[in-house]
């Protein structure tokens, strides 16, 4: 039997960027454009007449714009709103903040037509309509649950008991952080609930390299302490959270003054940036006692470089995958065998402090 195909709402004031992505999707024989909406208004009243299953959005539109549709339609429980967002400061920002009242994931799209890169978009749209889609028909009982991969309500794979057994007990010199989907939400959580840190926290966040100065400035904002867009060659505060630039991958090393620095690496080879496997790597090796954590995230980015951890005896902290918006990384670093321990976010907060407690 045939799934049925996934509907999508397209919301754009730009009559060129509503054609544009409709060629884009033309060729996923699964996804069928519903409906066209000009501002965040029409998006409503369509989203709650077509029953799409998700809803690309834009930003700046008149009558009702983006963040406030987004935030309606979470509201009504409806379905789930991936942004369509300017590469630009402002649109960093204004993403950010759509992210943080509902929106469960973002695209780029350059504001210039003539720079309008249609394959980069049309790529990253339809993995994202495929798997916000699949998970929606899964929620409305639309789609069996064995038709989506990983979804929320599977349970968990077990931890290996020989890893859980292993690990060093000691106080931690650095904690390292990787997470794509979903981060913003679960990275306020997390760093709320943990307060400031006597060592560095740096975090690998998957996103472009115009949004993570923004998306720090934002954290420190809510958090009310230092949180800052790392850059090349800087000695890392322990007093501050650094959040690593979008777009390219990173590396810490220790100085001979025995403090950590941040260094621009290779971006060879990884999928995903800023590269949370390779910001593992350089801990494991830098770090006398590192803490690595995998959040919410698409993919298996971090499995590979916490895999370092896991043989030096490293602490590997992984979120619950009942609590991710997107549960992939967690996954991935659970059946990779290298989790040593399994919690929701608040609670990996409570292990991190307990950490510091230690001698």
């Amino acid at each position: 039997m045939t799934d049925p195909r996934i509907r999508l709402l397209v919301v754009d004031d730009s009559n060129f960027v509503r054609i544009a992505l409709r060629k884009m999707l033309e060729p996923a024989s699964d996804i069928e454009i519903v409906g066209e909406a000009r501002n965040g208004a029409e998006a409503l009243r369509l989203s709650r007449k077509l029953k799409p299953h998700v809803v690309a959005m834009d930003l700046n539109m008149p009558v009702m714009d983006g963040i406030e549709s987004v935030q309606a339609i979470a509201a009504e429980k409806g379905p789930p709103c991936i942004m369509v967002s300017n590469e630009t400061s402002e649109g960093a920002a204004a993403t950010i903040r759509a992210l943080e009242t509902g929106a469960v994931d973002f695209v780029c799209k350059n504001s210039s037509f003539i720079t309008f890169d249609m394959a980069s978009i049309e790529r990253q749209l339809t993995e994202k309509v495929r798997h916000w889609g699949r998970w929606r028909m899964t929620m409305t009982g639309e789609l069996a649950t064995d038709s989506v991969v990983a979804p929320v309500t599977e349970p968990a794979p077990e931890l290996a008991p020989s890893t859980r057994a292993s690990v060093r007990g000691h106080r931690p010199d650095l904690v390292v952080v990787g997470v794509s989907t979903g981060g913003p939400v679960a990275l306020a959580e997390l760093l709320g609930a943990l307060g400031p840190l006597p060592c560095p926290l740096v975090v690998a966040q998957h996103m472009p390299a115009s949004f993570t100065a923004g998306f720090a400035a934002s954290l420190a904002r809510s958090l009310g302490r230092p949180v800052a867009e790392g850059a090349d060659g800087e000695t890392l505060d322990p007093a501050a959270v650094t959040i690593l630039r979008g777009g390219g991958d990173w590396a810490v090393r220790r100085g001979a003054s025995g403090r950590f620095t941040l260094h621009a690496a290779d971006p060879a080879g990884a999928i995903y940036h800023p590269s949370a496997d390779r910001l593992f790597r350089s801990a494991a090796e830098a770090a006398e006692s590192p803490v690595a954590v995998v959040l919410t995230g698409m993919g298996d980015d971090g499995s590979s470089g916490a895999a370092a951890f896991a043989e030096r005896r490293f602490p590997v902290l992984v979120q619950d995958p009942a609590t991710c918006a997107v549960d992939g990384m967690p996954r991935a670093a659970i059946r990779a065998g290298i989790a040593t321990e399994v919690l929701p976010v608040t609670s990996i907060a409570r292990k991190l402090n307990a950490l510091f407690t230690l001698s």
